[in-house]
């Protein structure tokens, strides 16, 4: 286990609030790839990465080696997008998401969005529809993390946990993922 110090994300977020968009954008992908790359077996493999037709760019790309102590739930590769954005994610930019996950064969990914996205959870509506319709037509498993979750973190047990609790949420149709 890896302590995270109280405060410490909530800091580098909220100096980052006076700046500009890709200011904000930057620290949220920098806490994100530093946070998750405190777990054991994961890495950070590329940030803002751009395809080779210059048509699609990823935010972070990181490896996972399936450690027990780590992620071994989750497969060798994670991507994941990052919206610094003072309103929930859109669903057009959910599909925007799941299309990258689909040209890049995966089946899972995290979408990190300050505030949330569209739509009710338990009535699946908006952006938690398209996340299920997803899953239920083709396997595709997006979770998604808030600021407040990675704000509140204090060790990476907690982080695993958090982890590991809504991806449980989200294969099994509940609330929370």
């Amino acid at each position: 286990m890896v302590a995270i110090a109280p405060g410490s994300i909530a800091g580098i977020l909220s100096a980052a609030d006076t700046g500009t968009t890709a200011q904000k954008g930057d620290a949220l992908e920098k806490v994100v790839a530093d946070t998750l790359c405190l777990l054991d077996g994961v890495g950070l493999l590329f940030t803002n990465a751009v395809d080779v037709d210059t048509s699609c760019e990823i935010d972070i790309l990181l490896y996972n080696q399936r450690h027990p102590a780590g992620l071994p739930f989750l497969p060798d590769n994670i991507l994941i997008e990052c919206k610094n954005w003072g309103a929930p994610v859109n669903t057009a930019t959910l599909r925007s998401f799941t299309s990258k996950l689909r040209q890049f064969k995966l089946d899972f990914g995290i979408v990190v969005a300050s505030n949330g996205i569209t739509g009710n959870q338990a009535e699946r509506t908006s952006g938690h529809a398209h996340l299920r319709r997803e899953f239920d037509q083709v396997g595709l498993k997006t979770l998604v993390m808030t600021r407040r979750e990675f704000e509140g973190l204090t060790s990476t047990d907690e982080l695993g946990l958090m982890l590991r609790k809504k991806f449980g949420a989200f294969i099994m149709g509940l609330a929370g993922f």
